[in-house]
């Protein structure tokens, strides 16, 4: 991951902040973030946040078969299926937190020679899973501290939220799987590092990896926030 060449682009995103002055009855300010997201055997995809007081969109650019809707104030996730007609519902279950048999290492620390984003320094926060005489690193973020606080809160209040639908699944998962840094990173991960900042840059257990290409504060149609009426619903419990 090549932290400088990165942050070139988002000094030049932190400027295209714009204020918004005009609003209207069907529209509401957001802020829209848009991340290149890299797996394991997948070519890069671009995903699209979008962040208002009340809802969190998540649009996969290069797949329309459906799209991620986060509800704030009810505290559900609606994952709509346009092939299928069908909604997951994903509300709040309120799950217990990791309780390991082994040592959780977080290490929190200033990137002494990254440049800054708007104006704000850029910190490293590796978690690692320590067994023994054993330590492995479970995720390593880039984030800066004080950027986009409210769209920080909301996609903490997300990840709780996905972890919960993980953490009543974990039955499921055969033994050998539930590796430490599989409890860590892919089950029990509610998202606290975006206490510590804004994440701009993520590496994951799982080989996972997200960068930030741009944010923008700006107008949308409050629509996009609806799921279809006319879809199934349902939920995994």
């Amino acid at each position: 991951m090549n932290l400088r060449i990165f942050t070139v682009c988002i000094l030049h995103c932190g400027l295209a902040l714009v204020a918004t002055s005009a609003y209207a009855a069907d529209t509401t300010s957001a802020v829209k973030l848009v991340y290149q997201e890299l797996e394991q055997g997948v070519l890069p995809y671009q995903v699209t946040y979008t962040v208002s007081d009340d809802h969190l969109r998540i649009d996969d650019e290069s797949d329309s078969s459906g799209f991620i809707v986060f509800d704030i104030h009810s505290e559900k996730v609606f994952s709509v299926s346009h092939l299928d007609k069908s909604i997951l519902v994903i509300p709040d279950y309120n799950t217990v937190d990791l309780k390991p048999e082994f040592k959780i290492d977080i290490e929190y620390k200033l990137i002494e020679d990254a440049p800054k984003i708007s104006a704000k320094p850029v910190y490293n926060y590796r978690v690692k899973a320590v067994t023994g005489a054993t330590s492995e690193t479970c995720m390593d973020i880039q984030l800066v501290p004080g950027l986009l606080p409210q769209a920080a809160d909301s996609l903490r209040a997300f990840q709780k939220i996905v972890s919960g639908q993980h953490v009543i699944n974990l039955e499921k998962t055969p033994d050998e799987f539930r590796t430490p840094c599989y409890l860590v990173d892919q089950v029990y991960n509610k998202g606290d590092y975006y206490s510590k900042g804004f994440p701009i840059q993520e590496w994951h257990s799982n080989g996972r990896m997200r960068q930030l290409l741009d944010y923008k504060e700006t107008e949308v149609d409050t629509s996009i926030f609806t799921i279809p009426e006319e879809y199934r619903q349902y939920s995994l419990q």
